[in-house]
């Protein structure tokens, strides 16, 4: 019980002082100087994110491209039956076993 006791005051002493600590050394510097630059931090932030988002989203429209123009190459060559067969309709392997 003691042992509980000591380590929840030393938690609570710790997180009281510890109150600067939570952010990363750059975002406490970037709120402490001037007034311009955490807004410019804080939209540098924005732009990486929407960097990822934008290739993120261009690699899943060129797959969805891709897939879409190669199956209508593959229908326009006469090669429906790739996707007509039993691995894409489980059902229609009982009917073509028939």
């Amino acid at each position: 019980m003691k042992r509980t006791l000591n380590i929840i005051a030393m938690g609570s002493v710790f997180l009281a002082q510890a109150s600067s600590v939570w952010a990363c050394p750059m975002c406490k510097f970037a709120l402490e100087t001037d007034e311009n630059e955490p807004r410019a931090y804080m939209i540098s932030i924005l732009f990486m994110l929407g960097m990822i988002t934008t290739l993120f989203t261009s690699v899943a429209v060129l797959l969805w491209w891709v897939s879409k123009l190669d199956r209508k190459n593959l229908t326009a060559a006469g090669y429906q039956h790739l996707f007509e067969n039993a691995g894409s309709h489980p059902h229609l392997a009982k009917v073509r076993a028939e």
